[in-house]
């Protein structure tokens, strides 16, 4: 186990938070998750997260004279890997009452780091950052850590409501996935039943296949525009299309989930949460499976090198949240719904609610699990991945109980 902060370049700086499994490189940028790498069957070491071509490296997008290829986005400047989003999941936008970055505040702004170490409890490192919005009157205190013998990224987002009224919000992790783990051939999993697709303008430049603003049960036959359906959990090669989804999480689950399967590297990405059926009232519920199928479909800068340019970005986006699609706060309204499931999260003056979400990668045993598993169980000491008479183990707390134990020791001390 180890925990260490390094410096990236001039005024961009990390932390670096490793057991005998797995490395995360946690950016103070944006809270940016740059490296979630994992040893591979072959004896390689594999960093399952998008780094995009069009990452910049300086001091911020406001100063840097190219500010324009990024559309003066912080968001987009500092975009990688996974990353959470809040108070809004979709497109900026200002208006007499509020001012909304791109995908949240969150993704746009400097976390400060406040304190890290090891947990003589459990024996994990933890890393705690804050970032506030001081004119919204609201703050993200987030603790991420690693437990020894577990392949994963626990994470808890404490969301804090210093105001005098209802904040009213989306909320959503993003798990963005590229090259070398991500290659046609993966397959995709998730625990929704029920798919939607929203308004294709809502993505930037964007081509895509699917058709807009319906619903369909089976993501192996989503509709398209041109007729016919195709099979969403199968990762194509570069398409020149780029859509998205949102899924709705069964009520009766006990844990939300999404996965990413490489059958050719023997390697699984899995993400989970708590599920509507077993969250307190204190923790925010994490409402929709959310896929951005980035196949090549963006055609403005700085996706591509130039406006009308080709796509130079071939990745997914695999993570979960309560939002209205990709629509964004300023399409949506508290109490609207998505499938009958609600697609804001509203944390009263005064209070104070937590995310609980987590990312595991790792190698598995047998290839069978490469064709695709059918059903998850949690088990004391991790989650099983079933598939008829085959099984994948990944070691985990499913439940959060270390991670919920060591946040609440933390932030007593505060």
């Amino acid at each position: 186990m180890d925990i260490r902060r390094l410096r990236l370049w001039e005024s961009r700086n990390a932390t670096v938070l490793c057991n005998d499994l797995i490395q995360v490189v946690l950016e103070d940028q944006g809270g940016m998750v740059l490296e979630l790498s994992s040893s591979t069957p072959a004896g390689g070491r594999l960093n399952a997260h998008l780094l995009p071509h069009y990452r910049g490296s300086g001091t911020s997008v406001f100063s840097d004279e190219n500010g324009q290829y990024w559309k003066e986005s912080p968001f987009l400047y500092q975009r990688a890997g996974s990353y959470l989003s809040f108070p809004n999941y979709g497109p900026g936008f200002s208006n007499e009452e509020t001012q909304q970055e791109h995908n949240g505040y969150t993704a746009s702004s400097y976390w400060m780091v406040e304190r890290y170490g090891t947990d003589p409890e459990f024996g994990g490192v933890w890393l705690m950052s804050l970032v506030r919005n001081r004119k919204e009157k609201w703050q993200v205190r987030k603790i991420d850590m690693l437990l020894p013998n577990h392949p994963v990224h626990y994470s808890a987002s404490v969301i804090t409501n210093n105001g005098t009224e209802d904040l009213v919000a989306n909320v959503a992790w993003n798990n963005e996935l590229g090259s070398p783990f991500l290659e046609s051939g993966c397959v995709l999993n998730a625990s929704a039943e029920s798919w939607s697709t929203g308004d294709e303008n809502a993505l930037i430049g964007i081509n895509s296949r699917l058709v807009p603003h319906t619903s369909f049960d089976d993501w192996k036959k989503a509709p398209l525009k041109e007729g016919g359906t195709v099979d969403l959990t199968e990762v194509p090669p570069v398409l020149g299309k780029s859509d998205f989804i949102s899924g709705v999480i069964p009520r009766t689950a006990s844990m939300g989930w999404s996965s990413v399967i490489n059958p050719r590297q023997q390697m699984v990405y899995f993400n989970f949460f708590p599920g509507p059926a077993s969250l307190a009232e204190d923790e925010v519920p994490i409402n929709f499976n959310n896929f951005l199928f980035d196949y090549g479909g963006r055609s403005e800068t700085p996706w591509s090198l130039y406006p009308g340019g080709m796509s130079q970005q071939y990745s997914l986006n695999c993570g979960s949240g309560t939002n209205n699609l990709y629509s964004g706060l300023e399409n949506t309204k508290p109490g609207d719904q998505v499938m009958g499931a609600d697609s804001t999260i509203i944390i009263k003056a005064g209070e104070t609610k937590t995310l609980y979400y987590a990312s595991a990668f790792c190698a598995y045993d047998n290839n069978r699990i490469g064709g695709n598993f059918s059903s998850v169980e949690q088990v004391v000491e991790g989650i099983v991945l079933k598939r008829t008479k085959s099984w994948a183990f990944i070691p985990a707390d499913s439940t959060f109980h270390c991670l919920k134990r060591v946040t609440k020791r933390l932030l007593a001390s505060e």
